[in-house]
């Protein structure tokens, strides 16, 4: 057996795991909890972005306005606002147990984590996105190009999406119910994609989180409950969710 390799006993296990009513309990409570966060954060930040504060310190005071920064601001808002949508939306179909349209969501909402990863490297980047043409969004801030200014994320990642539930695609039959009157393979596929959307909702929470932590001047004081409510939630599920564990350890996410 290869280094790694799971054994038959432990890919039993495994699938039993998967389909644990108690450790799908506690991945809905999960992808439930970071989604209330980023649903706090969506509020004030929209308003906060409106009245141009994002560099302000004290709101009291009153500088002229920023133009620079109130446009850089506004991006980093609005799609703060599209990744909580989009992630609401997939909580709501998993809820419903509808997965095809989980993954579906879910390549949106890659491409946000993205634009969130760019932002946070150089806030001119929010900046130059929020006055963008369509012409040239769809030419400079495409899928590839991002990955490649970032160097941060996968292009199999991507792909994989994009055949699972990004696109029509054959492979997207494994995330149908209706397509598996049997069960034989469904449960496992949809449990494996429920993982996978508490998995991406850290990541997109830890995008706006160290996107605000490195560019607003406010947000690590007047947050700091929602920060810690993440943070808890991570750790609740990696202890009540033995496949997760695994899954983290062998991705090494933090």
């Amino acid at each position: 057996m290869e280094p790694g390799e799971l054994s038959e006993e432990a890919r039993a296990e495994m699938r039993r795991a998967l389909v644990d009513e108690a450790h799908r309990a506690a991945r809905h409570q999960y992808v439930a909890t970071t989604l209330a966060a980023m649903v706090n954060i969506e509020s004030w930040l929209a308003i906060d972005s409106w009245l141009g504060a994002g560099k302000r310190a004290d709101t009291k005071l009153r500088p002229a306005p920023d133009e620079v920064s109130y446009s850089a601001f506004r991006a980093v808002s609005t799609v703060v606002c599209m990744s909580t949508e989009l992630a609401d939306a997939a909580v709501a179909m998993a809820e419903r147990q509808r997965y095809y349209a989980v993954g579906a969501v879910l390549r949106q909402l890659i491409e946000c984590e993205y634009l969130l990863a760019l932002f946070s490297e150089d806030l001119d980047h929010a900046r130059r996105w929020f006055e963008s043409t369509p012409e040239q969004v769809r030419s400079m801030f495409t899928p590839t190009k991002m990955r490649k200014l970032t160097g941060k994320f996968s292009n199999e990642e991507y792909w994989n999406h994009c055949s699972t539930g990004g696109h029509p695609a054959p492979r997207g039959i494994g995330l149908l119910q209706m397509m598996d009157p049997p069960r034989k393979q469904w449960p496992y596929a949809s449990a494996e994609l429920l993982i996978d959307l508490g998995l991406h909702l850290h990541r997109i929470w830890k995008a706006m989180d160290q996107l605000l932590m490195n560019h607003h001047a406010r947000y690590e004081a007047v947050r700091a409950d929602q920060r810690d409510q993440a943070e808890r939630a991570w750790v609740t599920w990696q202890e009540a969710d033995p496949v997760v564990a695994v899954l983290i350890e062998a991705r090494r996410i933090g």
